[in-house]
């Protein structure tokens, strides 16, 4: 069945569904290098897989890098960035 004309102006009418991220629900990943960069003095191997998390200001909360570790088990490493308690914004760690 096809749509009539008043349907279709109605539904372009419509406003986009906002995305956690522009509702400040979550915090956008924002990768420090993009894959095949290469190691490089300005591109150092310590900044590869780091991941920003900005929040809906544009502010980095934390910075999350995964590694595995000699033994071969992997770490998840969180730097926050935000606040201390009490303040408007600050950290929860969940596990």
């Amino acid at each position: 069945m096809t749509q009539s004309h008043a349907e279709t102006e109605t539904t372009a009418e419509q406003p986009a569904e906002l995305s956690p991220y522009d509702t400040g629900a979550r915090c956008e990943p924002r990768v420090w290098l993009p894959y095949g960069t290469e190691v490089t003095p300005t591109t150092p191997a310590e900044n590869f897989g780091k991941v920003d998390f900005d929040d809906d200001e544009g502010s980095t909360v934390c910075v999350v890098l995964v590694e595995r570790g000699k033994d071969g088990v992997h770490t998840v490493r969180v730097d926050p960035l935000c606040a201390d308690e009490g303040s408007a914004s600050s950290c929860v760690y969940e596990t």
